[in-house]
């Protein structure tokens, strides 16, 4: 199947305190992107996603941490789904300013203004991962990543979704190292093609870049490992 986008009608010139879509122009419009396959693709990334999600009430609702130092930057939101049929990849300019609010954590909307709303919210637990980077999606392979949190405002778990690429076991090393590394899961879905490992890590620090070592063990006993900087919200809730 094409390509599908469609326009976001929340973009706007005076709204410069928003999140807004930052594609290249077609034929003047900027334009939302996602597609439906009909047959599965095999993502490259390790990290799939880094997210707290909660399962749709309603529209789909995505948020994220937006540090610091990402003001007046690009950043990158990328949704799939864990077998692979469903893509969405946007790129999008954080303002320079951005209103913080009263709650445990201050969060900052993301437009997302998907044509499957239903088949999203019915996705089962882990079916969908969500990943947000800094800088524009045709960058490159980023590896500073912040928080997504989708129909969800708040948790003390985060949780990361893997493409093990048919690793035996995965584990994830939280900061320098020293404390014992966060062992993984298979993810409980019967098509895995996107990514098929879970891994919940809890009580993450706080309002700090934290490196993330993801390990990846074979049955030969070969590993591979990848990182990512994670930044995560000023203070954190139940």
């Amino acid at each position: 199947m094409p390509l599908l986008t469609a326009p976001l009608a929340a973009q706007t010139v005076d709204a410069p305190s928003r999140i807004v879509l930052a594609n290249e122009p077609v034929n003047g419009r900027i334009l939302f992107h996602e597609r439906l396959l009909e047959a599965a693709r095999i993502s490259g990334a390790v990290v799939a996603g880094v997210q707290v999600r909660r399962p749709a009430t309603g529209e789909v609702d995505l948020k994220v941490h937006v540090p610091e130092d990402w003001l007046g930057k690009q950043m990158c939101a990328r949704v799939v789904s864990a077998d692979g049929l469903y893509e969405a990849v946007n790129t999008y300019t954080i303002p320079e300013v951005l209103p913080r609010g009263t709650a445990t954590v201050s969060l900052a909307e993301v437009p997302f203004d998907t044509a499957y709303g239903e088949r999203l919210s019915e996705a089962e637990s882990d079916g969908l991962a969500i990943r947000v980077t800094l800088g524009a999606c045709e960058s490159g392979a980023p590896r500073d990543a912040t928080v997504a949190y989708w129909n969800a405002d708040d948790a003390r778990r985060v949780t990361l979704l893997i493409n093990s690429f048919r690793a035996s076991r995965v584990f994830v090393y939280v900061g320098d190292g020293t404390a014992p590394p966060v062992a993984c899961d298979s993810i409980a879905l019967p098509a895995r093609t996107a990514y098929d490992t879970t891994c919940a890590l809890e009580a993450l620090p706080v309002g700090e870049q934290v490196k993330l070592s993801v390990f990846r063990v074979r049955d030969n006993g070969s590993t591979a490992s990848d990182e990512i900087f994670l930044r995560t919200p000023t203070r954190s809730g139940q």
